[in-house]
């Protein structure tokens, strides 16, 4: 039997009843029976086929399900789906996450579904399953100590490439210094050069000094040996002189 209800209490059917929810359960939850459900609801198509949809959303204060209703209406139609597909994929995400795929790795499940009715899947799957019993690890141990390795390695690469560049500041280093020893034996030759002509320019102006006054080699080197000696001595020319005279 159909109860005559409030407009507030009709439209919180009819939101519950846009919601999705089963007419039963919108019936124990109105605290009425089934049929009134049905008979609301019978009443709004009514109203929308005579009035328009968006009518009868405002007249029994609904007017936002609709409106969410019709833009889930244009989303299915742009993406060319029908509400059987939308439905039967949302059957399919709710399996995925039922077997704890995330969803941003659907598409990869997918891809391996598509995989499987290929020969050479089943070959791999048969190959992996020897290689556990082979080795006696299951395939997320492969996979986890594969990951370790592959990390291993990447350290190591980064560790090369670290000595690489240690290497080269050395390298760097080193031919700066060698070019710093280069310019210092060249500054070294050039001063080496400049003592070698000064000396010579002095002896050939001591030998000219010694023309002119007349002073022959071997009195030079005789003074030189002398001079030597008396240095061994301790003694030198000045107090020589000294002392002859004193004499």
């Amino acid at each position: 039997m159909t109860v005559q209800l409030s407009p507030h209490k009709v439209s919180r059917i009819l939101r519950d009843y846009f919601g999705g929810l089963p007419q039963t359960k919108i019936a124990m939850k109105a605290g009425v029976d089934q049929s009134s459900i049905s008979h609301y609801a019978g009443k709004f198509k009514e109203t929308a086929a005579k009035f328009g949809i968006l009518a009868a959303g405002k007249e029994y204060e609904v007017l936002n399900e609709v409106k969410s209703l019709r833009s889930l209406s244009v989303e299915l139609n742009q993406s060319k789906l029908t509400v059987e597909e939308a439905r039967q994929g949302h059957k399919i995400i709710g399996a995925f996450l039922k077997l704890g795929v995330d969803p941003d790795k659907h598409f990869k499940l997918i891809e391996v579904c598509q995989k499987v009715v290929d020969s050479g899947f089943v070959e791999a799957a048969l190959k992996l399953s020897q290689i556990e019993l082979e080795i006696g690890a299951t395939y997320h141990e492969i996979m986890s100590a594969f990951e370790n390795v592959v990390n291993t390695i990447t350290g190591l690469g980064k560790q090369v490439e670290q000595a690489k560049a240690e290497l080269k500041s050395v390298k760097d280093e080193l031919y700066e210094t060698n070019q710093k020893l280069t310019s210092r034996k060249e500054e070294l030759a050039k001063y080496q050069n400049e003592v070698k002509a000064k000396m010579t320019e002095l002896g050939n102006g001591l030998s000219a000094k010694m023309k002119q006054l007349g002073v022959k080699t071997q009195e030079v080197e005789d003074v030189a040996s002398l001079k030597t000696e008396l240095a061994h001595k301790g003694w030198n020319l000045e107090t020589l002189l000294k002392l002859g005279k004193e004499f």
